[in-house]
């Protein structure tokens, strides 16, 4: 009497094997998909956040352009003019004057910084840079003594964080000076070649006695972590007409140069989690920052995603006829 073999046949073996290979791979795919959204999700949540965060807080220090200064009209010429586009140690007719040292034209607002992008030829395009000032809306406190000499002024905090608090007596009135430009984080991933933010620099000089700025022209506070580029335009009114134009094309009018009413920002900012070289990333994608067709420069980097974020500011203390 024969015993009946019992178990899988060859073909019943290769064709489970078959199928189980069909199941992992299945879950593996998942797993990826999975991973790629996440990675997703958390580049579009930074790019919100730089959005809704970053430049809302910009806007926000921008609107006190021209705060509780002379004149209500800004050119390059007003003394104290919101917006900063000249300075001088000789010539009282400009936006900084200071008695002492004049401030470095590098800190001023200007056409030539470096970005990470190119135009349609390839040839890099230079980022901006914005610098503002004004006069804050000071409080005393008086410390609850009755003696004057620890009186101190209290205006706020600036755009580094740094309360705005002078000696009343020593110190007095001071005009608070902001620079937005780009610069390079030291902070980044060993595969990032390019990893520029946008940064606010603050410092200040006395409203009676403007011998010299304090605490100007470091590297600031980062406030947008990942921005490849950085765009301003000045809002003007000549003739009764409302155009936009770069501070150089500004600068190159025919003094008495047009009166300044708006600013508008705009910014291609970028996630910090990489996408890897997902192809649905295009490398040669390009982008509308204001007046600008850019796209970022050839590079060996991940893939990251990319948004342009832009806003229009009126300049509402530089509106009126105030004097």
């Amino acid at each position: 009497m024969k015993n009946k073999q019992l178990g899988f046949t060859l073909i019943e073996l290769m064709i489970s094997l078959a199928l189980g290979l069909i199941v992992v791979a299945a879950a593996i795919l998942l797993f990826l998909t999975g991973q790629k959204s996440v990675a997703m999700q958390k580049g579009v949540a930074e790019l919100q956040d730089n959005a809704n965060f970053g430049l809302n807080y910009i806007t926000k220090d921008i609107r006190l352009t021209n705060l509780n200064v002379r004149s209500a009209a800004i050119n390059d010429q007003t003394t104290y003019g919101g917006i900063v586009l000249t300075t001088s140690n000789t010539e009282s007719k400009s936006n900084v004057y200071l008695t002492g040292t004049a401030l470095d034209a590098d800190f001023i607002s200007k056409n030539n910084l470096t970005s990470n992008v190119v135009n349609s030829s390839d040839t890099a395009v230079n980022s901006d840079q914005l610098v503002i000032q004004y006069l804050p809306q000071y409080t005393l406190d008086d410390k609850g003594t009755a003696s004057a000499t620890d009186d101190e002024l209290v205006g706020g905090f600036d755009c580094e964080g740094t309360e705005l608090r002078f000696n009343k007596a020593s110190t007095g009135l001071q005009v608070v000076v902001q620079r937005y430009f780009l610069r390079a984080d030291s902070n980044k991933a060993t595969n990032e070649s390019s990893a520029l933010a946008l940064a606010c620099d603050a410092g200040h000089y006395a409203l009676e006695t403007p011998a010299a700025i304090s605490s100007y022209g470091d590297a600031g506070e980062i406030i947008m972590k990942r921005v490849d580029h950085f765009r301003v335009l000045l809002g003007v009114e000549a003739n009764g007409m409302h155009r936009y134009m770069p501070v150089s094309s500004y600068m190159a009018l025919t003094a008495p140069r047009p009166r300044i009413l708006s600013v508008q920002l705009g910014a291609l900012v970028r996630s910090t989690q990489p996408l890897g070289n997902d192809a649905i990333i295009k490398s040669n994608q390009t982008f509308q920052v204001l007046d600008q067709t850019v796209k970022v420069k050839a590079s060996t980097d991940p893939k990251y995603i990319r948004q342009v974020v832009s806003q229009t500011i009126a300049l509402r203390n530089a509106l009126g006829e105030r004097e």
